[in-house]
């Protein structure tokens, strides 16, 4: 069977808010991704993060093409993923705001052993080696390779219908 070429037919204005309303309708856990270049660190919340593979150990996050951490992650290659958990709805808001008010807060973070920014007190912390930007369209899907993962027992953070929250107690079937 030989492969077809895709076609892109013209997609109509309204599908693209469509999009947006639909998967803000699915729960997602909210990360932070940190890097540090030659300007210092740079970092902002993700709710895309996914694991890829286990053999090899890949992760995936989409990253904008506008984003202001761009540069130094393809440059560096490196990036820490902090998994964040409840109560720490602050922290997601900073780092998807104003990138000058990110690494202020000298108590919410502090460089690793390997240059990297380390934000406390999260739920899960992954090193990764970027292996690969795969473009796609206003964003790219960063491939990368865990090299360190640290877990810390608690409740994620959740972002759903554009707020954050925490993940509901579980209920026991029957009771």
């Amino acid at each position: 069977m030989s492969a077809q070429p895709l076609t892109h037919p013209t997609v109509p204005p309204d599908v693209h808010l469509d999009l947006r309303t639909a998967f803000g309708q699915a729960a997602a856990s909210t990360w932070v991704v940190t890097g540090s270049g030659e300007r210092g660190p740079v970092g902002f919340t993700a709710i895309s993060i996914i694991s890829v593979s286990l053999t090899p150990p890949l992760v995936s996050f989409n990253i904008s093409k506008n984003s202001s951490s761009l540069v130094t992650l393809a440059h560096t290659g490196r990036a820490a993923l902090h998994l964040l958990g409840e109560g720490q709805e602050a922290l997601a808001q900073r780092f998807a705001r104003d990138r000058s008010k990110r690494f202020v807060d000298d108590d919410v973070w502090a460089y690793d052993d390997h240059g990297l920014p380390r934000l406390r007190d999260v739920r899960v912390r992954l090193i990764t080696r970027v292996q690969d930007l795969v473009d796609a369209g206003d964003s790219f899907v960063t491939i990368a390779r865990v090299e360190h993962a640290t877990t810390v027992p608690g409740r994620p953070l959740l972002h759903h219908a554009g707020a954050y929250a925490p993940l509901a107690t579980p209920t026991t079937a029957g009771a």
